[in-house]
């Protein structure tokens, strides 16, 4: 936002050094990024070209001969397109200084002498506009100063944080200063002189179908009018500002959203179909051709301004081709509305326009005085500067007014706050300043009422944060100590995802951290049974979806590893995964994942490389139980395994609260993401896990008697697994220390659906040491147990 200094004096009556305003706004939050000292060099004067000619040795070039207010015309090479006898214009006389590198001299171009150079907005330093030469008004006096005329100003640029709408405009800058330097702000609104035969409101109708979308919709008639350029200073407040002026109509308008932060729009009212006017959503997809002249696609909740046939605006961003103000405009109808925020924003974005009236309305405008004062300064001021004629009244359709909000402030919390003690008098000062009302109550509280134009202003906080500026945060002193812990100890939740990362990261892998968003492609690839997420507005079609799994996201990323022969990859990521229920609802879980690929042991000069395989994953998730306090990490076969998944895959339970799949990724799957490598994958849903807390850890001493150890192989079906029978063998005795198999057969001998399987146990007692006969009755047992429970045999 660029601050004219002048322009900001109408406001207030300043006479502030530059530097220190800039010191006062940045304070107050609105930081200064620039100030632009803008002054023509001096030599610069007034001048009349008499006559041009052609210039004899160049096509481009003309031989104008200006009055400067010297004795004699002087000539003047010029290459100006607009140049033209009759017109005045900027002259920089012979001597004078544009920079350190150039200092205007009286020379030959092209054969003519030419004593000094007549000037472009751009050259002077009063806008970018170097089209032409300056055409200066016809009143102007031949050989004054252009400084005269164009007195010297300052342009100071801010940067605001998206919450202060309020000050993108000079009013609303002006405001800040007045607050912070206890300055009156002066009323600079006009109420315009109305023609009292001619009620607007019987040339022109307005509806708000979409009340929701355009709270309040005003509007004013200005007859007889006639399309010139602006004023000079007119023009040179816009050109300051940043803007290009056009025409005193739309330069009006402009002006306005400068002026007073309110954007408004020009209609010409002789082309308004119908003469009415009608606030409505696009209702279905649709183009609209924009005042650019580039046709913009529309979808059904996009909000227009149409008249009695067909769309004209693009409300609140930009107008339509069809309506818009030409020379040959007599009635102009002038628009000033309030709009809702994340419409314009939704639409805008969408759309990628960005103009400066979508600016200020996806941060708020005024939707109470503001729009009047504007509204009717806009009125008089196109009366005056184009000789129309104000018709009777104003449209204003408001269905549901706006009310001002009230904020509770306690004055003890101020001080907690900001870590000072502010009076209370200074407090009401304070916010009186900013126009906010704010009677004490009995009870020692304040309640403050907000203006409508402070949109950022919602809750006590905010408040106090207002006090803070204008107190001065400099002001505040540093305090040595503080009554806030400096260590606090993490949520539960927070403790158990660092000791499941911990945990992972202990077994070699490497943490990853992948978008939550995915393609339809994707999805239909890995998860089709499951309903996702989708949507309503992606970036791309890449990023349609949330996901429903994680490992489209290691894939990708091991995917990119491996092209970049970055090989034996091992990651993790802890994340989230979304999708629908049977009721249309969403859910989220939480899941941690686990990828290995390529080679899980390296090759070394007397050993030949592993690759990795379901059981090396396997005895990673058994440490990563043992890790977080579990004594139980089951793997049964499944057929209800995820598509992803091939032949070698198996369900995972760890305690009672973790579950989830392991196994080989399928081939088909790696292809497509181009692994040539084997892939094992896990995912298992920790949702449960977080919600509780991890086991405590008991601790017992080291065992003081040896213990034996016996093999047993059995003779089973191909369908009971080994961790069934497992977990039956440790089940028989508390002696039993552990239970491992080590060995599994597969033959004709044994024949079809058959396996063997050969465990290990370790016997030991905590307070003897056990003999053969103890240990022999406890073998019995076990041979029984499993005989009994699988119709399995001993094997010998």
């Amino acid at each position: 936002m660029k601050i004219v200094y002048s322009w900001l004096k109408d406001f207030i009556d300043t006479d502030l050094p530059v530097e220190r305003l800039a010191d006062a706004l940045t304070s107050s939050g609105l930081e200064v990024a620039s100030i632009d000292r803008r002054h023509a060099p001096e030599g610069v004067v007034i001048a009349r070209v008499l006559e041009t000619a052609k210039h004899p040795n160049a096509d481009r070039l003309s031989v104008c001969k200006v009055d400067a207010g010297t004795e004699t015309p002087l000539t003047v090479v010029c290459g100006a397109p607009n140049v033209a006898a009759g017109m005045h214009a900027p002259l920089a006389t012979v001597g004078t200084v544009f920079g350190p590198e150039f200092t205007v001299k009286k020379s030959k171009i092209r054969g003519v002498e030419s004593s000094g150079m007549l000037c472009s907005e751009k050259e002077l330093g009063i806008s970018d506009d170097h089209g032409g030469l300056m055409n200066l008004p016809a009143d102007m006096v031949p050989g004054r100063p252009f400084s005269d005329y164009f007195p010297p100003d300052v342009v100071i640029e801010i940067e605001l944080t998206p919450d202060r709408g309020d000050c993108l405009s000079m009013l609303g800058v002006a405001r800040e200063v007045a607050a912070r330097f206890g300055l009156p702000l002066k009323q600079t609104a006009k109420r315009p002189q109305e023609n009292r035969g001619d009620p607007v409101d019987k040339a022109i109708s307005v509806v708000i179908e979409a009340p929701e979308r355009c709270p309040r919709y005003m509007g004013r008639l200005v007859r007889g009018v006639t399309i010139k350029p602006s004023p000079q200073w007119l023009r040179n407040r816009l050109s300051l500002a940043g803007m290009r002026p056009i025409n005193n109509a739309v330069d009006v308008t402009n002006y306005m959203l400068l002026h007073f932060g309110q954007p408004m729009h020009a209609f010409d009212h002789a082309r308004l179909r119908g003469r009415a006017i009608r606030v409505k959503t696009a209702g279905e997809a649709q183009g609209f051709m924009t005042l650019d002249n580039i046709e913009r696609p529309l979808l059904a909740d996009d909000l227009l301004i149409a008249d009695g046939s067909r769309p004209v605006a693009l409300a609140g961003i930009m107008g339509g081709a069809g309506s818009e103000i030409t020379d040959a405009t007599t009635d102009v109808f002038l628009e000033c509305a309030f709009f809702e925020q994340t419409g314009i924003r939704k639409t805008a974005k969408r759309l990628g326009i960005s103009t400066d009236s979508s600016y200020r309305f996806e941060r708020g405008v005024d939707p109470g005085e503001g729009l009047v004062d504007a509204l009717d300064t806009a009125a008089a001021m196109l009366s005056e500067l184009a000789g129309g004629v104000v018709a009777q009244g104003t449209i204003d359709v408001y269905p549901e007014k706006r009310t001002q909000r009230t904020i509770i402030l306690h004055p003890e919390k101020v001080a907690r706050v900001l870590g000072v003690a502010v009076a209370n008098d200074r407090i009401t000062s304070f916010l009186q300043s900013l126009q906010i009302s704010c009677p004490a109550r009995r009870d020692g509280t304040i309640a403050c009422t907000v203006p409508l134009f402070r949109h950022d202003l919602a809750i006590e906080e905010d408040l106090i944060e207002e006090i803070g500026r204008l107190y001065g945060y400099d002001n505040i002193p540093a305090s040595v100590v503080t009554l806030l812990p400096l260590n606090r100890a993490l949520p539960d939740v927070e403790r158990t995802i660092d000791a499941v990362r911990h945990a992972l990261a202990f077994s070699g892998l490497r943490e990853a951290v992948t978008n939550s968003l995915t393609s339809r492609k994707k999805w239909l690839l890995v998860t089709p049974e499951k309903a996702a997420v989708p949507l309503l507005n992606p970036l791309t079609p890449d990023m349609a979806l949330m996901r429903t799994t994680l490992v489209n996201s290691l894939l990708d990323i091991t995917a990119y590893n491996c092209n970049r022969n970055n090989r034996n990859n091992r990651f993790f990521e802890i994340g989230k995964v979304f999708d629908l229920l049977p009721s249309g609802d969403p859910r989220e879980r939480d899941v941690v994942a686990l990828l290995i690929e390529g080679d899980f042991v390296h090759a070394t000069w007397n050993n030949s490389a592993q690759p990795v395989s379901f059981y090396m994953m396997k005895g990673i998730l058994e440490a990563f139980s043992g890790h977080l306090g579990f004594t139980r990490c089951s793997f049964c076969g499944t057929d209800e395994k995820p598509r992803y998944f091939g032949k070698e895959a198996a369900a995972v339970g760890i305690g009672e609260v973790v579950c989830g799949y392991a196994g080989m990724i399928e081939p088909e799957i790696a292809d497509v993401f181009e692994i040539k490598t084997p892939v094992c994958y896990a995912e298992l849903d920790i949702t449960g896990l977080l919600a509780t807390f991890l086991p405590v850890r008991s601790y017992k001493p080291l065992p003081r008697f040896p213990a034996l150890e016996r093999d047993f192989c059995f003779v089973m079906d191909e369908a009971i697994s080994a961790s069934d029978i497992t977990g039956t063998i440790s089940s028989i005795s508390p002696l039993i220390e552990e239970v491992y198999p080590f060995d599994v057969f597969r033959g004709e001998k044994l024949g079809d659906g058959k396996k063997s399987i050969a465990f290990n146990t370790r016997f030991r007692s905590s307070e003897k040491t056990l003999s053969d006969t103890d240990v022999e009755k406890l073998c019995g047992r076990i041979v029984s147990t499993v005989a009994k429970t699988y119709k399995a045999q001993l094997r010998t």
